[in-house]
């Protein structure tokens, strides 16, 4: 992130746009939506391009204007890039934070395109790289959110001393505030409506409901933000604790409120943190003092994932909780692969194992996985993978049966490679190290143009 995104305060301050023409006129019907006190500074006003309105003409050399005090920042568009330029570097001698049009290399910040609905403001900005995008972005927010919007947030204002005064900080405020603002983003929001709304929950909160903790066990999907449920995203929005595994990607995490208490208890193979009785009492432990926990795994939770001893471990503390699905990897990996887990005629069933333990120590019914008519899914195979073939292949699976490997799947850096049992042990050790890893037996990818990665890999070398 080269620029971070801030709302300034203009109340009392100044705010000064250089120009009087077009490109002026465009910045100072922005800035006319604030109570700041505008300048235009120019030396000559374009007649039927730019309306002063409430804003005050000061007839100067912009290059020797002389700033006042508490300037909130300031425009640079004459339309002259070079001059633009020049004004720039004088605003910033002033220690003025300063904007020239259409020139990110001199300017101390960028203009976001913004989603108005007074005095909740949406921004949306691309550093620059493509304001295109950003405009396209904002128009699909605009669709998204009531025009009286604004409206409650207003009201809201108005309510926020009897809140402070009937309600303490924390869980509670804030549980009283997603009650009062519920349906706010569907229908047409009303002020009254939401005003009276919000009264009769101050008058009798239920504060028993409120107090009590609450386990929300959520499946992040394989990776990737966007393979999350709705739901899950709403839940960790209002989580006041995120414990969550090593595999949930940092994209997923960045979702939480910033006032979240964010744990991490992953295990990874050969690297636990935390046992699993420790997880279990944090869990307990933190829904007992009255917060909303969401225990976050990766893909979906009830498949390798301990949510038994969870569950037994909130149940037995008459915790109330939640089980909210996500993608699972084997999903995840079948859909980027275009290699469907079941087929008629060919995998009429399928098996989702994992490889602990392949290299005997497991309970795996081997003959019964070497069926050529089951489809197997193995999670977190990736140090087994060659016990997993010596052991499908002595009990009778075809060394030519197709196998889909897929690290990091539903995520940014997925790698896919295509092999075949008999080589499944060498094409695991080329993945990259500490990648989760999906091995999918006994599937066939229909990716276009698909190429074993064991045969391409030997005409390379």
């Amino acid at each position: 992130m080269r620029a971070f995104p801030l709302f300034v305060q203009t109340t009392g301050r100044v705010v000064v746009v250089f120009g009087g023409g077009a490109d002026a006129a465009a910045k100072l019907r922005l800035v006319s939506k604030t109570d700041a006190d505008i300048w235009v500074v120019t030396g000559h006003l374009v007649p039927d391009e730019i309306d002063l309105a409430g804003a005050r003409w000061v007839q100067a050399d912009p290059l020797h204007f002389a700033f006042p005090q508490n300037v909130a920042f300031a425009y640079v568009a004459t339309g002259d890039e070079n001059l633009d330029a020049k004004i720039a570097h004088h605003a910033r001698a002033n220690q003025v934070m300063v904007c020239a049009a259409d020139q990110p290399d001199v300017s101390d910040f960028i203009t976001p395109a913004i989603v108005d609905r007074d005095p909740v403001v949406v921004a949306i900005g691309s550093e620059g790289t493509a304001p295109v995008l950003a405009r396209m972005i904002k128009a699909e927010i605009e669709a998204l959110l009531p025009t009286a919007l604004g409206s409650l947030a207003k009201v809201a204002e108005g309510l926020r001393d009897k809140v402070a005064a009937a309600l303490d900080p924390g869980r509670l405020r804030r549980t009283f505030w997603r009650q009062a603002f519920k349906g706010a983003l569907t229908g047409k929001p009303d002020g009254q409506t939401f005003q009276t709304r919000a009264e009769q929950l101050l008058q009798a909160p239920d504060l028993d409901a409120y107090d009590q903790g609450f386990v929300s066990f959520v499946g992040a999907g394989p990776g990737g933000p966007d393979l999350m449920t709705l739901r899950a995203r709403r839940l960790l929005d209002e989580a006041d604790v995120v414990l969550y595994d090593a595999l949930v990607a940092p994209g997923i995490l960045e979702l939480a409120r910033r006032e979240a208490l964010m744990i991490n208890v992953g295990k990874r193979s050969g690297k636990h943190s935390f046992d699993q009785q420790d997880i279990c009492d944090l869990i307990v432990k933190h829904a007992a003092q009255g917060h909303h926990v969401v225990r976050l795994k990766g893909g979906d939770a009830s498949i390798f994932g301990r949510l038994a001893e969870e569950l037994d471990s909130v149940a037995e503390a008459n915790i109330g909780f939640e089980v909210v699905p996500g993608v699972t990897s084997a999903a995840a990996a079948s859909a980027s692969a275009a290699a469907p887990l079941t087929e008629r005629g060919n995998a009429q069933e399928l098996r989702v194992i994992t490889a602990h333990g392949a290299d005997g120590d497991a309970d795996l019914d081997w003959s019964s996985l070497a069926n050529s008519n089951s489809a197997v899914a193995v999670y977190m195979g990736k140090r087994a993978a060659t016990d997993v073939q010596r052991q499908m292949i002595f009990h009778g699976r075809d060394p030519a049966t197709p196998v889909v490997l897929v690290e990091n799947a539903g995520r940014p850096q997925e790698q896919i490679r295509h092999t075949v049992l008999a080589d499944l042990g060498r094409t695991a050790s080329l993945t990259s190290k500490g990648a989760p890893l999906m091995m999918l037996i006994g599937v066939k990818s229909r990716q276009i143009n698909a190429q074993s990665s064991t045969s391409a890999e030997r005409k390379a070398a």
